[in-house]
């Protein structure tokens, strides 16, 4: 989701997260609330309760587990215990049920502990979702997101690309055997001409500051909207170079001081996107030893929603490819 400080705490605790073979299941169409370009999906329990999970392509999990705020579990009446796994515990929610009508996708495939989500505890900063549909989770299905629709759409077993959708490769880490080593996607865009290895992020999240408010004119919801992000290391480059490419020196709230900055055009496939607002992160948060070290190669930064808000897309983690479409006129 990066609010990046968030974002890494979930993935240290839910590593790994690898693939499996591709769940069978029909089309369904997820019960999902949109807010200023984020998907939440909001299940009903039998109890009635409904909970709000962000969808974040770059979000944690586990072995097809997703992430749930412990405070959300008891008013649904889950059971919260230990599951050892290896050589380490974590801690995991069972019996979570929900209406059929009302529900997500359920995983068939073997859980740890049988569970249906961890928890590895409240996030203080942020109490807008109970928990993250993320890539632990995501990585056993085909998913859609048709922004223009505003439609989460877990795909039939037998999906197939429509005839003028554009495929994008997606990098993910594999080992030596080729086995797959973690289910965060990498695409490769190409900004200012370079080809430029981001993260694929669904839950990017922008914090304007009322100054990054006035200069990039996106919607927000609880004063949070979309954005992608960039390493200083590149964002000086880029300003260095275009020195005509706006910036706001303290864009965003989240991080103290950050800046953004508003690049022209972004080639995405063979999608031109433009302008396009970054916001500013510290080389580490994407280096070797931060989001890099679960990447199928080196990442700076990550590509959100305010790059392919606008079209139907569809991530088959199964054949690692990234399909993108134009909506209809």
């Amino acid at each position: 989701m990066n609010r990046l400080f968030l974002k890494t705490l979930y993935i240290l605790a839910c590593l790994p997260v690898i693939a499996e073979a591709k769940t069978e299941v029909g089309e369904r169409i997820i019960p999902t609330t949109f807010e200023a370009g984020h998907f939440y999906a909001i299940p009903t329990a039998l109890n009635g309760q409904k909970v709000r999970l962000i969808v974040d392509t770059g979000g944690g999990g586990f072995d097809g587990l997703y992430v749930f705020r412990k405070s959300a579990v008891g008013r649904l009446n889950a059971t919260l215990t230990k599951c050892k796994v290896d050589d380490f515990s974590i801690d995991v929610v069972r019996s979570l049920s929900f209406l059929p009508d009302a529900s997500i996708a359920p995983v068939p495939t073997k859980r740890p502990c049988m569970a249906d989500a961890m928890s590895i505890g409240d996030m203080p900063a942020d109490n807008t979702f109970d928990g993250i549909l993320g890539a632990g989770y995501l990585a056993r299905f085909i998913v859609t997101f048709d922004y223009p629709a505003r439609q989460l759409i877990v795909e039939p077993d037998d999906w197939r690309p429509a005839a003028d959708a554009q495929r994008i490769p997606l990098i993910f880490p594999h080992n030596m055997q080729g086995k797959r080593k973690s289910d965060f996607p990498g695409v490769t865009l190409i900004i200012d001409g370079v080809p430029t290895h981001l993260l694929l992020d669904t839950g990017a999240t922008a914090f304007p500051t009322p100054a990054g408010q006035v200069a990039q004119h996106i919607e927000t919801v609880n004063g949070e909207g979309v954005t992608s992000y960039i390493t200083k290391s590149i964002f000086d480059r880029w300003h260095s170079h275009h020195p005509e490419w706006q910036v706001v020196e303290r864009g965003d709230h989240l991080i103290s001081n950050t800046r953004i900055i508003r690049v022209t055009e972004v080639h995405f496939g063979t999608a031109r996107v433009g302008p396009v607002w970054f916001t500013e992160r510290p080389d580490k948060n994407f280096g070797p030893k931060g989001m890099s070290m679960w990447m199928g190669q080196t990442v700076v930064g990550a590509a959100g929603a305010n790059i392919y808000g606008s079209l139907k897309m569809t991530i088959d983690y199964a054949h690692e490819a990234l399909w993108i479409s134009q909506p209809k006129k």
